[in-house]
């Protein structure tokens, strides 16, 4: 794997934890971690790293409730249990799709939808 893709994927991994920020400087400090990709993650911006967290979380959201109409019925039935539910997927499953369809499936199998 190229250093390029294992950074990318380090920062995907970040991106969907429960913290992103701390997730990052884990990497950064882990000893699995090259020293070149070490440097970078370390220079992320904490800001930045949040922004980028909240909007892919928001893009998979949107994309499961248009993506599925039992999920969008969920959600208008219960907002609470439906948006815990998501955040538990959103931590657990990482990001492979890029349509609400597939998003929206993916979420069905591991919620049982």
């Amino acid at each position: 794997m190229t250093s390029h893709a294992r950074y990318e994927r380090l920062l995907a991994k970040a991106i969907a934890a429960p913290d992103p920020v701390a997730a990052l400087r884990a990497a950064a400090r882990a000893r699995s971690t090259p020293p070149s990709l070490r440097k970078a993650l370390a220079r992320a911006d904490p800001d930045g790293i949040r922004i980028a967290a909240l909007l892919v979380a928001r893009l998979r959201f949107e994309r499961v409730l248009r993506g599925s109409a039992e999920a969008s019925d969920w959600f208008a039935r219960d907002p609470a249990a439906f948006t815990e539910s998501f955040r538990r997927y959103h931590h657990e499953v990482p990001l492979q799709d890029f349509f609400p369809a597939a998003e929206a499936r993916r979420f069905s199998t591991w919620s049982r939808l």
